[in-house]
C-alpha cells in the first residue's frame, strides 16, 4: 500500500507549521511516518508513542534532532514551557482521558506556541471501512467534545484529503484486518464488497482518506504552562 503518493500532507503540515515550528512535541508518533515530515521544519522533535513495538520502528529516524519517548499524552515526561509546538498525530481519541491530554500539552508549551490536533473524520471512506472492523466512534466524539470544552484558542481548523493506494481489493482487506491485529473475517469482507460496489475490481484500487485538523492557542487570559481546564 502506498499512502498519499500525492505528498498531500507533507504539504498540508509544511504550510501549517510555516517555515520553522522550533521545537516540537509529537503526541503518537507511531512508526515515524509524520515524525520524518514534521523534521524538515523544527529544531528538534521530542517523539512520544505508548507502544514500544511502534518506537522500535521509528528508530530508523533517531538522530541528533530527534528523540524517541516511551509514554502517554496523559503524563508527558517533559517540564513546563519545554516546546515550541505540540502535534497530537492521529492520537488523542486514543487518549482515555482526551481533556488531560491536551492540559499536558498545553502545560509544555511555551507561550505563543500552537497546538496542532490531527484527528480520523469519522464518516471519510477510510474510515467507514475501519469501523466495520473496530468502531471508534465514540473516541472521536470524546476527543472532539475536549478540543470544544477547553480554554484553548481555535484558530483554524479544516478537513485536507489524500489517498491510500492499494494493488487491488485483496491488499485492501489484508491491510485492514492486519492494523487491528485481526483475523480475516469473511463477513466482514463481505461487507467491505458492497460498501465498495464497482470501485471493488479497480486495480489500484484508490481510497480517500479524510483528516480533521485544530490549530489551538493559548487564549490571552492563559499564561503558557497553565493547564486549560
Amino acid at each position: 500500500m502506498i499512502r498519499d503518493p500525492e505528498g498531500i500532507e507533507r504539504q498540508f503540515l509544511q504550510n501549517i507549521l510555516g517555515l520553522s515550528a522550533g521545537s516540537v512535541l509529537e503526541v503518537g508518533c507511531g512508526d515515524g511516518r509524520l515524525t520524518e515530515i514534521i523534521s524538515d521544519v523544527s529544531s528538534s522533535i521530542f517523539a512520544l508513542d505508548p507502544d514500544r513495538d511502534s518506537l522500535d520502528e521509528a528508530r530508523r529516524l533517531q538522530g541528533s534532532r530527534i528523540s524517541l519517548i516511551l509514554g502517554s499524552g496523559e503524563h508527558l515526561p517533559l517540564v513546563d514551557n519545554s516546546v515550541d509546538t505540540v502535534i497530537f498525530s492521529l492520537s488523542l481519541h486514543h487518549h482515555p482521558d482526551p481533556g488531560s491530554a491536551l492540559s499536558q500539552a498545553h502545560r509544555v508549551l511555551r507561550e505563543g506556541g500552537c497546538i496542532l490536533v490531527l484527528e480520523p473524520e469519522a464518516e471519510g471512506p477510510t474510515n467507514r471501512l475501519f469501523r466495520l472492523i473496530h468502531n471508534e466512534d465514540e473516541s472521536y466524539d470524546r476527543a472532539i467534545a475536549a478540543i470544544e470544552a477547553s480554554r484553548l484558542e481555535t484558530i483554524e481548523q479544516g478537513c485536507y484529503e489524500t489517498t491510500w493506494r492499494f494493488e487491488g481489493f485483496d491488499e485492501m482487506v489484508r491491510y485492514l484486518f492486519q492494523y487491528f491485529d485481526k483475523k480475516p473475517d469473511r463477513e466482514i469482507t463481505d461487507s467491505m464488497v458492497q460498501m465498495l460496489g464497482d470501485q471493488r475490481g479497480s486495480k489500484p484500487l484508490d481510497m480517500i482518506d479524510i483528516t480533521r485538523y485544530w490549530l489551538l492557542q493559548s487564549r490571552p487570559d492563559i499564561g503558557g504552562g497553565q493547564a486549560p481546564q
